[in-house]
């Protein structure tokens, strides 16, 4: 399945995109208030992935388990035979699903969603026009997350140039593993880049992401180059994703600091790990393999002092 497609107008307000969640009241992925459009699809595994739903470029069915009332509503409502009620209770038969939404519609407790639906950039753009009042007032806008928003490059192109032209501030998040070119039709079209690095060893990275840190880190230092001579360049924020012995280690961020010291991009923002994202594993049926603590106050002041002193502008979200 594309990650993007045009309708038979070929206009570009009509490109469609695989969204899997619109957050109208975001506070973390940028200033201000903020409306973050979650998009399917990414090139990395990240084993700590905070959202596993957005990492496959097709709709999937989740299932909470602890939710379900065994009233077989699912099953009837099943062409695939995917739902099944036996002895033991409710069975999904995920290898059976198509993910047409079937069962969900029909699922009175809520143990049934679909992630991921097919939506245009004018229909986002319109959202975000909506909700401009509030963006003005705050000094937000829409950011385009993930996922990975390079996974999906005509429909965040087509999504980002109707914003500004309604008057709409915007941003990306990234994690960089994409070829230059699609990043910075990108980034000519946002104000802010939130620009995602997890570790800088090769080793620790193809093991603990699946793929190479090399186009990530030569695109990061496109992107320094790119504002440094650029009429009118998106500021630029690393982000580093804390997760405890993985990427939160000294070694770890000191090569972070010193690659942004490097590169020039000075602003760096530290994300305290989240546990909450065990259960949405275990609704796509996936293992979760971290069993760690989030860091405490003081471990994540000493760790953005390591920043500070290298000459950073460091902040913790």
């Amino acid at each position: 399945m594309r990650s993007d497609r045009r309708r038979a107008t070929d206009r570009e307000d009509d490109v469609e995109g695989l969204v899997f969640d619109v957050d109208t009241f975001a506070v973390h992925d940028g200033p201000g208030v903020r409306m973050a459009v979650y998009l399917k699809g990414c090139p990395l595994r990240c084993r700590w992935c905070h959202s596993p739903e957005s990492q496959r470029s097709a709709p999937e069915t989740l299932f909470a388990r602890e939710r379900c009332v065994a009233c077989g509503a699912c099953v009837t409502a099943c062409s695939r035979g995917a739902q099944e009620l036996d002895g033991s209770g409710r069975v999904f038969r995920r290898e059976r699903c198509e993910a047409c939404g079937a069962c969900v519609e029909q699922c009175v407790a809520g143990a049934l969603a679909l992630s991921g639906r097919w939506t245009t950039a004018s229909e986002i753009v319109g959202r975000a026009v909506r909700m401009k009042p509030f963006f003005d007032h705050s000094g937000g806008g829409v950011t385009l997350t993930g996922g990975e928003v390079t996974s999906q490059a005509d429909f965040a192109e087509a999504v980002l140039a109707g914003c500004r032209a309604e008057g709409v501030q915007t941003a990306i998040e990234t994690c960089g593993a994409c070829d230059w070119p699609r990043l910075e039709r990108l980034v000519r079209l946002c104000d802010l880049a939130l620009y995602d690095l997890k570790i800088m060893d090769e080793a620790g990275h193809r093991k603990w992401t699946g793929a190479s840190n090399g186009e990530i880190l030569s695109n990061a230092r496109r992107l320094a180059r790119f504002v440094g001579t650029s009429e009118s360049p998106p500021v630029v924020q690393l982000r580093v994703a804390l997760i405890p012995g993985i990427t939160d280690t000294e070694e770890n961020l000191r090569a972070v600091f010193r690659f942004a010291v490097e590169t020039g991009l000075r602003a760096v923002a530290l994300l305290p790990y989240n546990p909450s994202s065990a259960a949405k594993y275990e609704w796509l049926d996936r293992p979760y393999e971290l069993d760690v603590e989030p860091q405490d106050d003081a471990t994540l002041g000493r760790l953005a002092a390591l920043g500070e002193a290298a000459g950073l502008s460091v902040s913790i979200l």
